[in-house]
């Protein structure tokens, strides 16, 4: 009876376990991020290892939605009322600020739980280390490591596009990114679009210069407080905008065509955390728990390796890759492994037969027969066989085909070793074969590089089985060839690939419509002229025609209803409205074709997206017309200097000789006056040559020339001029000279005129083989899109002055805030103008 009761106890004990209450706080919920939603499943699965039941609790402080300070304090006493009186056995805390608000915390209750921390990014808060019971999971990203493996990958990157928002989540990443790459500012250079909104970045970022990489940190909340869930939505965003690789900085993140990078390992975090917790649960204190290191993972997605033509060989070791697309040996190995069994088990039931007949035959001469009949079919088999003895691998038998393969006769390999004769290209190759073959008896499907007796490297796959032949276990091989099926497979990829990359290169969509069936395919390269992500046409119909400008579209209606009646090839230019409401210019030309009947079969077509030629066009004429006004305007003020001052004031000499020549006695007393008045009006003249010619440059050099002009300026207008030009020693050439010349022209007159200040500095210097010239004052300052759309060619002249001599110029100025225009000019180029001005 007591041995009963005592079963009957220990089966109830088994069957009721005892409760552990385990709270889970996180920073934005499980809904507004996938990455912390991943951290909780890999709780929840570690937890399911633990002795006891566990009651699951999960809160989170959802930053992204409720950001405020207001809305924190409420949740924190809204928990802190909630669990007060329900102790949890456990806390852990998943992300940096659910950590910092268990830090910061006084209550009892929080403070005498055990607390494991994972997901957190940063540094350990100090208040965690006064009197909590803590360990965890301590997370690092690894931004840098991740750049470098995207500066090998395209070693020809020359600038970094950072890609961010603006929630408090997002700030702490960003600053995360910023603080690595400080020490390649120096080598890269590095544009942070981290103030804008989604809209606005999207469109930057589809029109990237060459030689650029995106990198994303995190994008919750943009400049317009649209909020967004960042890897569900911003990332996907991001990545179908960009016209360059975008690089991620966790594994949740590696989606929609990111490439990837040194991530993040979510789950894994929550992994360690979780075995923690169950650790703990069983009665070890945190303290004598290690804090862990997350283990970030080089992970990358190899359909955006494809796309922007990425080498594997130049990733980092070790790598994870993703999204493998199957190749033709994954697609198509059943059927050629099939074959090869069928044609193995042929051979084996072939020895089998032959090894029973053989027992039963007693007769020398029917013995004779049956190996006829055996090493006939061996040796005219399609595939290619070998028979080989286990122990040392030598050659006993090969078949016709196999000669035909590889150009080696039986009598030259027959007692040799492969090794003897060079037949594996690759010593571990033989050695993996082997390996296998004696330790499981067989080989299947093992893709193999073999050499030919004339020295060409061929592609084989290759089947083996161990038998016995007459007691000495042999390997029983079958080779198939199959370089040329590889080649053309090879050949086609590559072909297509280049038909892609041309595709992209001249931004060029194709589109086929299936008129019988109503398929409707396209390239993705249409889809993005018109704005839309992958897949975003949908559907079977062709719906180009409601993402036509409403202004063109019955015209573009009417050429198409005409061309499916006709069959004629049809080429028009029409606009394109996208969905964030930017207008492009598209080029198609398409065509119908119809059936032997007369009926519409299909319609193939192909459009290039034209908005930057005609943006070219359009910007063009407008510079041209501005052109001509401006030449107008300064035509007519020459006339009107000459007019209104030189003439009137020559006249008014003339006047005054008349009057001498009246009254001689007065002669002597008039002429010092008149000398003056001669002296000033040459003085004038000659500063307006020096407006018009540049032959102080010739004579003085571009420095002295624009120091002496400076000084003549200042001293008929009234203002002073703080000229600047000690660093300077490189001579500078004319074409320069000129350029930098007449845009010191052109800024000091802008600043006489609109600055309202009678100070400005000039500033001349040599600074790694270019000259910088600077032109500075704290006035007014201006609005430099305002001012690019207003009458006035001056900024645009500049603009295009340096532009001819390979410069760079930019303007600096604010309301209010004064102006400066910086020039940068290399030395030794060689300038557009030669060619320009012919």
């Amino acid at each position: 009876m007591l041995c009963f009761l005592l079963l009957v106890a220990s089966s109830a004990g088994a069957q009721l376990r005892q409760t552990r209450r385990v709270l889970v706080i996180n920073d934005l919920g499980i809904v507004s991020s996938p990455g912390f939603s991943e951290v909780d499943q890999a709780i929840f699965s570690a937890l399911q290892n633990s002795p006891y039941q566990i009651e699951l609790y999960h809160e989170s402080l959802q930053l992204i939605l409720f950001p405020d300070g207001a809305s924190q304090r409420a949740f924190r006493e809204s928990l802190v009322r909630k669990y007060s009186e329900r102790k949890p056995d456990l806390i852990i805390a998943a992300g940096s600020a659910s950590l910092k608000f268990i830090a910061e915390s006084h209550e009892p209750f929080i403070r005498e739980t055990p607390v494991i921390f994972c997901a957190v990014v940063g540094e350990i808060p100090n208040q965690l280390k006064s009197g909590l019971h803590f360990t965890g999971v301590l997370g690092r990203l690894q931004p840098e490591e991740t750049l470098k493996a995207a500066l090998h990958l395209l070693p020809g990157t020359k600038r970094v596009v950072v890609v961010g928002g603006m929630g408090k989540f997002d700030e702490q990443w960003e600053a995360v990114a910023k603080h690595a790459f400080q020490k390649y500012e120096s080598k890269l250079e590095f544009l942070y679009l981290t103030d804008l909104t989604m809209p606005v970045l999207l469109e930057r970022l589809r029109h990237l210069p060459s030689n650029t990489i995106v990198f994303h940190t995190s994008v919750s909340e943009d400049a317009a407080a649209q909020r967004f869930i960042d890897s569900a939505q911003s990332v996907p965003l991001v990545a179908a905008a960009a016209n360059a690789p975008v690089f991620v900085m966790d594994d949740v993140d590696l989606r929609a065509g990111t490439v990837g990078g040194v991530l993040v390992n979510w789950p894994d975090d929550g992994r360690v955390a979780g075995k923690m917790a169950v650790r703990i649960l069983n009665g070890e204190r945190p303290e004598d728990i290690p804090i862990e290191m997350s283990k970030n993972v080089s992970m990358f997605d190899w359909r955006a390796l494809k796309r922007w033509d990425l080498k594997e060989s130049n990733l980092p070791p070790g790598s994870i890759l993703l999204n493998r697309e199957p190749n033709f040996w994954a697609s198509y190995k059943k059927y050629v492994i099939g074959t090869f069994l069928v044609l193995l088990a042929q051979v084996l039931a072939i020895f089998a037969l032959l090894w029973q007949r053989a027992q039963r035959i007693k007769t020398e001469s029917e013995l004779k027969e049956s190996e006829e009949k055996f090493s006939k079919a061996f040796r005219r088999s399609p595939l290619a066989f070998t028979l080989a003895r286990l122990v040392d691998h030598r050659f006993v038998e090969v078949n016709d085909t196999f000669e035909k393969y590889t150009g080696w006769k039986r009598d030259d390999v027959v007692g040799r070793k492969p090794s003897e004769i060079e037949f594996w290209v690759n010593d571990s190759q033989e050695s993996t074969f082997l390996a296998q073959l004696r330790a499981e008896g067989a080989v299947r499907d093992l893709e193999v590089l073999f050499r030919t007796k004339d020295g060409y490297v061929r592609t084989g796959l290759v089947s083996s089985e161990v038998i016995e032949l007459n007691g000495t276990p042999c390997a029983l091989s079958l080779i198939a060839d199959v370089t040329d099926a590889k080649e053309a497979e090879e050949a086609r990829n590559a072909s297509e690939q280049r038909l892609r990359l041309a595709q992209q290169v001249a931004q060029i969509g194709t589109f086929e419509w299936n008129v019988g069936t109503g398929l409707n395919t396209w390239t993705k390269e249409l889809e993005a002229m018109y704005g839309l992500p992958s897949d975003g046409f949908g559907g079977t119909q062709i719906a180009f025609e409601n993402l036509v400008h409403p202004d063109d579209r019955s015209r573009i209606t009417e050429l198409t209803e005409k061309s499916l009646k006709t069959g004629q090839p049809t080429q028009a230019e029409w606009r394109t409205v996208w969905p964030d409401g930017t207008v492009h210019w598209i080029s198609g030309r398409w065509q119908a074709f119809m059936t032997e009947a007369g009926e519409l079969s299909r319609v193939l077509g192909v459009n290039i997206d034209i908005t930057e030629r005609k943006l070219a066009e359009e910007a063009l004429a407008n510079v041209s017309r501005r052109l001509i006004q401006a030449q107008e305007q300064e035509r007519t003020r020459i006339g009107r200097e000459l007019h209104d001052d030189i003439n009137q004031r020559l006249s008014m000499l003339v006047v005054e000789l008349e009057q001498i020549e009246a009254n001689p006695s007065e002669f002597r007393s008039g002429l010092a006056e008149l000398r003056k008045r001669m002296r000033e009006i040459s003085n004038d003249v000659q500063a307006l040559s020096h407006e018009l010619s540049s032959s102080k440059l010739e004579y003085l050099g571009a420095v002295r020339g624009m120091k002496s002009w400076c000084a003549e300026f200042g001293e008929r207008q009234g203002i002073q001029i703080e000229f600047k030009s000690a660093e300077v020693q490189t001579s500078v050439a004319s074409e320069i000279g000129l350029c930098l010349f007449r845009v010191l022209q052109e800024a000091l007159h802008n600043a006489s005129k609109h600055s309202g200040v009678k100070r400005m500095e000039v500033q001349l210097r040599e600074d790694s083989g270019s000259i910088h010239l600077l032109v500075s004052d704290s006035g007014r300052g201006f609005e430099f899109e305002t001012a690019m759309q207003g009458r006035g060619l001056g900024l645009t002249s500049m603009q295009e002055r340096v532009r001819l001599v390979n410069g760079i110029i930019e303007f600096q100025s604010e309301p209010m805030g004064g102006t400066t225009v910086h020039v940068r000019v290399p030395l030794r180029s060689e300038p557009t103008s030669q060619r320009a001005a012919g």
